[in-house]
């Protein structure tokens, strides 16, 4: 027996046997452990062991003016979000599990009249095809992501896509994304609606190693859709109803440019946040303009959290950590809201005012750049106000059906003209065809089919149709054989029947999209209100039937009364601001004033007319209203007063008188003749009286001031440009540049916001000298020199920041200080010297005269463009002893400084309360003393 067991031992198998016996023993104790002794507690800890993480928004700090009137602040809303939170079989399964419920949610959102978020940058254009809405490095950046790129020099050709991933259009990226290795969207979906539930997933994409993180899927939605989600989360797997703020803006037309808006973090904004160790989550809301962008890490809450496990069913078993969130700090700007949106209201009576002085009934009136009424009346289709795409709607009223029958009767005639008249020569064509000529070479261009920089300009087809002896379609048929017309997609050349074939196709293709195209439209629109066939009166009645201005309940009734009544209506419709310089973008239809401390540097009023609702930009971005923005003649989110440039006119000359003094060009009581040309430089340029027949005779520098002698100042620029005697251009703008910087117009004035840098002149030192030349500045650049003046000597960099607090009750803390300078380098006696000078120009203008307080400015005219009237502006300071505010206003083509000058006396009034609020408020155009497009200065 025992040599038996012997025997087995020493065979390998009975060896083996009995270690997987032990093994097996080993293993059945410990499954009966897990089962049925500690089954339920494994089970239990099984359920809990899935971690999950909740982001708590911490809520935007407020902004306030310096008084403490809040001006941008947070509202409670809710959004709807979804996350991925199922268990799926395979990736099949999951693209349909959750096409399907974001499907049933975006038609459960719009249902109830809300939207659902589209933030891919993809849009679908006019013609239903996708297209970009970012281009350059963005795009770029974009496509990385798209086709899972960390960097964007890894875009390459990709072979199994068979295109380079780096030049793909919008379409392949909707096609890749919708294939089945990526979202797996079927063809049922096309369009717009295709588009969301791509934008949707591709959100959804970016938490894809955190499935539990939500996704925005709406922001701001009503009661209705609340109830409705919630009424059917169970057919909407992982979709909820979470709590947000959104910003909301106080007197928001007043402070747009200064304010800025704020919208969801971009791709790039997160990146960069990221760089610099700031915890930004991708459903944040950030600044996207004005000082919401600028104090973007002041006013941004700091995120909260909660990170806990949940069981099998979403129920909370433990909570491992919690941090709540905080509110941003509040911001206290420098601006007096009372003053800014006083400001703002005078500004746009002036701007009124100055249209209708300038309005003229009669075409042939328009001498002196004055405005005939058809082009009022054109105005407000070009500029939108009229919605001509209403006209043909079947709701439409009975003067928009018959304006437009009108409208078409005479579209196919005039197309019917053009067809014919691209046969003949454009030099024997009447005006309304040559400009349906030009309209259709600009149009060709536009779709990339005339390639204008390739025309040979030194041909002789160019030279045949610029000389207008040629027709268009000669142009055109010569155009393709010399390649400056693009024929792809057209029959080959090689034969005179081809070439044929291509202008007939070409011909068509034009004539077709001319049907077609809205700016044609409103080019028609415009010859037929010229030619009187569209009256003023149909143009009036238009505007009540579609209420864009209020029936006062006569209104139609005296329209049908007399020939001029349409001219009269329009008129009153401007005076009483009903209808604004903003909606008719005509000349002038901007303007600007900043008001500053010149003895800190505080921006109290930062204005720019016209404004703009940043409510509906913030959040979540109301495209309709961008895009009417986008496309409103008069630009309205263009900030006039941190962007606008304009030479300075005559407002420079203070500078030129410090240079002249302290370069010892004069003295104080040197005289110099003014002989009205100043003949030393060619071309020679006049002083701006003599064209009346007069000079100013023999004046020293104050009185140079006073009178705005240009050729006292055109003596200085020749004279400071003089090097041992002999006349050195750039002697002279070097030094004139020198004393522009000391001043700081070579930088940007300091303000928080956007703005534009600024250009001292670098040629013609002698119109240099009174501010012409291509001397280039901003209001605020201005404002920051007549400070400098009012203060005589220090310059202080511009801020709108007052001071920060942490929380409702928390901290405060001053800005930052800035770095200031003193002016030493000018000689004292300067300062004197300008300030008398400044005095006596407003001794010496009666509108200034009349305040009950001495002040100090100086007027500027400049004129841009010969066609457009002269641009108006004005430095002043007040009290003259004491200043205690600076002003620059520019009225951007406003005709005469003197409008400017209006303006800002009206400031003076409403600031130091000179005049009833009621009286200078008044909601009515004012119309200026001096209309007429004039130099006095």
């Amino acid at each position: 027996m025992i040599q038996m067991i012997r025997y087995l031992v020493k065979k390998r198998i009975c060896l083996f046997c009995i270690v997987l016996l032990a093994m097996f023993l080993i293993l059945l104790r410990r499954f009966f452990s897990l089962q049925i002794l500690n089954g339920a507690y494994y089970r239990q800890a099984f359920q809990s062991q899935v971690e999950r993480e909740e982001i708590y928004h911490g809520s935007r700090g407020n902004i306030y003016d310096r008084n403490g009137n809040q001006l941008a602040y947070n509202d409670l809303a809710y959004s709807v979000t979804i996350e991925d939170s199922g268990a799926y079989e395979n990736r099949r399964t999951r693209n349909e599990t959750l096409n399907r419920t974001i499907r049933q949610s975006i038609l459960l959102i719009e249902g109830n009249g809300d939207s659902v978020l589209q933030r891919l940058p993809i849009a679908v254009s006019g013609s239903q095809e996708y297209e970009f809405t970012v281009e350059g490095n963005r795009l770029l950046r974009f496509l990385a992501d798209v086709y899972g790129h960390a960097r964007v020099e890894d875009l390459a050709y990709n072979g199994r896509l068979g295109y380079e991933e780096g030049e793909a259009t919008a379409e392949q990226v909707i096609a890749y994304l919708c294939s089945d290795p990526m979202y797996g969207i079927s063809d049922e979906l096309s369009g717009e609606d295709l588009l969301k539930l791509v934008s949707i997933r591709y959100d959804m994409a970016d938490n894809q190693y955190q499935r539990y993180r939500k996704t925005n899927l709406a922001e701001n939605v009503s009661l209705k859709t609340m109830t409705a989600v919630l009424e059917n989360q169970a057919e909407l797997p992982g979709v909820d109803i979470s709590e947000q703020t959104i910003r909301r803006y106080t007197d928001s037309l007043y402070f747009a440019h200064i304010l800025g808006y704020t919208g969801p973090v971009s791709e790039e904004e997160l990146a960069s946040f990221q760089s610099r160790g700031i915890l930004y989550d991708r459903n944040d809301i950030v600044g996207k303009a004005g000082m919401e962008q600028a104090m973007e890490e002041e006013l941004h809450g700091r995120n909260g959290g909660q990170r806990f496990y949940v069981d099998n069913v979403g129920r909370v078993t433990e909570v491992l950590e919690t941090e709540a969130a905080s509110t941003g700090r509040n911001v206290y700007l420098t601006i007096d809201r009372d003053l800014q949106k006083a400001v703002y209201c005078l500004l746009e009576q002036k701007l009124a005012g100055i249209l209708l002085a300038n309005i003229v009934p009669s075409q042939e009136d328009s001498s002196n750049l004055n405005i005939p009424v058809q082009d009022v009346y054109y105005a407000l289709i070009s500029n939108h106000v009229i919605d001509i795409e209403r006209l043909g709607r079947d709701d439409a009223g009975m003067e928009e059906r018959n304006l437009f029958r009108m409208f078409e009767e005479h579209k196919s005639e005039y197309l019917d003209r053009l067809g014919g008249g691209m046969e003949l020569p454009y030099g024997s064509l009447e005006e309304d065809m040559q400009e349906g000529m030009d309209y259709i070479l600009e149009l060709l261009a536009r779709m990339e089919i005339y390639k204008r920089d390739e025309a040979d300009r030194a041909g002789e087809t160019y030279r045949q149709w610029q000389e207008q002896e040629i027709s268009l379609k000669e142009f055109l048929q010569n155009g393709i054989a010399q390649g400056f017309i693009n024929a792809h997609g057209f029959p080959e050349e090689g034969s005179y029947s081809m070439l044929e074939e291509n202008l007939r196709q070409l011909e068509a293709m034009i004539l077709t999209g001319l049907q077609e195209d809205e700016d044609f439209d409103r080019l028609l629109y415009r010859l037929l209100i010229h030619r009187g066939v569209i009256t003023g009166e149909q143009i009036c009645r238009i505007l009540l039937e579609q209420g864009a201005v209020a029936d006062t309940g006569n209104d139609h009734e005296n329209l049908g009364n007399g020939t001029d009544n349409a001219y009269r209506f329009i008129r009153e419709k401007i005076q009483n601001l009903e209808i604004t310089p903003a909606q008719l973008a005509l000349d002038p239809s901007t303007a600007s004033s900043v008001v500053v401390d010149p003895n800190t540097g505080e921006v109290l009023a930062s204005v720019t007319y016209p404004g703009y609702d940043n409510n509906r930009l913030a959040n979540t971005m109301d495209g309709d209203y961008y895009n009417q923005l986008l496309n409103d003649a008069s630009l309205p989110l263009y900030n006039n007063a941190t962007q606008q440039r304009t030479a300075p006119g005559s407002t420079f000359k203070p500078i030129t008188v410090a240079a002249g003094l302290t370069e010892q060009i004069i003295t104080p009581d040197r005289l110099i003749e003014d002989q009205g040309i100043f003949e030393l430089v060619t071309p020679s340029p006049r002083c701006w009286i003599y064209p009346s027949g007069a000079t100013h005779g023999a004046i020293n520098v104050v009185e140079a001031i006073r009178d705005s002698c240009n050729y006292f100042f055109y003596t200085l620029g020749y004279e400071l440009s003089l090097d041992n005697g002999i006349y050195q251009e750039s002697k002279g703008t070097e030094v004139i540049a020198r004393y522009g910087e000391m001043f700081g117009l070579n930088e940007n004035s300091g303000i928080e916001i956007s703005e534009s840098a600024p250009q001292i002149a670098d040629e013609f030192p002698v119109t240099a000298s009174i501010g012409q030349s291509n001397h280039n500045y901003t209001t605020t650049q201005l404002a920051r020199y007549a400070a400098a003046l009012a203060n005589k000597g220090t310059l202080y960099q511009l801020t709108l920041i007052q001071r920060i607090q942490e929380g409702a009750e928390g901290a405060i803390r001053p800005a930052a200080p800035k770095e200031n300078r003193t002016l030493d380098e000018i000689v004292p006696s300067a300062w004197d010297t300008i300030a008398e000078g400044m005095e006596l120009v407003a001794g010496n203008n009666r509108i200034l005269r009349e305040l009950p307080m001495a002040v100090a400015g100086k007027t500027g005219t400049a004129q841009q463009n010969r066609t457009r009237p002269n641009h108006a502006l004005f430095i002043g300071y007040a009290p003259y002893e004491q200043p205690e505010i600076a002003v620059a206003t520019r009225i951007a083509y406003g005709y005469s400084s003197s409008n400017a000058v209006e303006v800002t006396s009206d400031i003076f009034k409403y600031y130091f309360g000179l005049e009833d609020e009621e009286q200078l408020l008044t909601g009515r155009a004012e119309v200026p003393e001096n209309s007429g497009n004039s130099f006095t200065d």
